[in-house]
């Protein structure tokens, strides 16, 4: 099945929690990219972000067309909710933050409605690690709703309904 570009454009954002946990981002993405998403995520763009890690972030989250995944884990939650002089002051934790403040200022723009942002619980973290201002939108849990991630990154609906049909024809009696 191939989806139209301006629906299969994808970045990922997350926190490395340890070895384990960046394999399954990336066996995750190489998942999404096998299946003809064009998948964006700092460890295979090296060569860009050396130019500027900035405008490598910014480029993605300023193009509406990208959804974006926010890989839930301990870590994240931990890096994007600390006060900012509890933060290891490292470029990874700051790039993760500034992201993170970024996509928490669309949502309040938009009113506090989710186009975009596709929070998804990795193994290892729970539902109490979505930060909350993605609390009340949908969230998934990886693997588990492997099929509904796909479908959401497609834009497609589970379940469709069933067609209107005629309505039916009634007569009234007088009384």
């Amino acid at each position: 099945m191939s989806i139209a570009l301006d629906t299969g454009r994808v970045f990922v954002t997350y926190e490395a929690d340890n070895d384990e946990h960046v394999n399954e981002i990336i066996n995750f993405v190489a998942l999404l990219r096998h299946n003809g998403f064009d998948t964006h995520i700092d460890i295979f763009e090296q060569q860009f972000r050396s130019i500027s890690k900035i405008d490598f972030m910014e480029r993605y989250i300023s193009e509406k067309e990208y959804l974006i995944i926010i890989i839930i884990s301990p870590k994240y939650y931990e890096t994007v909710t600390a006060s900012p002089f509890g933060l290891v002051n490292d470029e990874r934790t700051f790039n993760t933050v500034y992201i993170h403040k970024q996509l928490q200022n669309e949502f309040i723009q938009n009113g506090s409605k989710n186009f975009r942002f596709i929070p998804i619980v990795f193994p290892g973290a729970k539902k109490c690690h979505v930060p909350n201002w993605l609390q009340n939108t949908h969230v998934y849990e990886w693997p588990l709703h492997r099929d509904d991630i796909l479908r959401r990154l497609m834009r497609v609906e589970k379940y469709n309904p069933p067609p209107i049909g005629e309505l039916p024809t009634i007569v009234s009696i007088p009384i």
